[in-house]
C-alpha cells in the first residue's frame, strides 16, 4: 500500500524532479514544501521562465524540452 509521501515523492517525480533529491523525505509536510520549492523554482513548467531580459531571444528545442536562445545570425 502507498502511503501519502510516497504519493508526493511520485508527484514530485511527476514534476521533473529527481527521485534522489527526495529519497530521505519521511513526512508529508516536507514533500510539500519539496513540491512548492521545485513548481516556484520553475519545476514543471513546460515553457522556460523568461524576464524582460531576455527580449529578443527565440525559443528553441533542446533535448526534447523548450529552452531559451539567442535569435540565429
Amino acid at each position: 500500500m502507498e502511503t501519502v509521501v510516497d504519493a508526493l515523492k511520485s508527484l514530485y517525480v511527476a514534476l521533473g524532479g529527481t527521485a534522489d533529491d527526495v529519497a530521505d523525505v519521511t513526512t508529508a509536510a516536507t514533500m510539500i514544501d519539496k513540491i512548492a520549492a521545485h513548481v516556484g523554482e520553475g519545476g514543471a513548467a513546460e515553457l522556460p521562465t523568461v524576464t524582460s531580459a531576455d527580449n529578443g531571444k527565440v525559443l528553441t528545442v533542446v533535448s526534447g524540452k523548450w529552452a531559451k536562445a539567442n535569435l540565429p545570425e
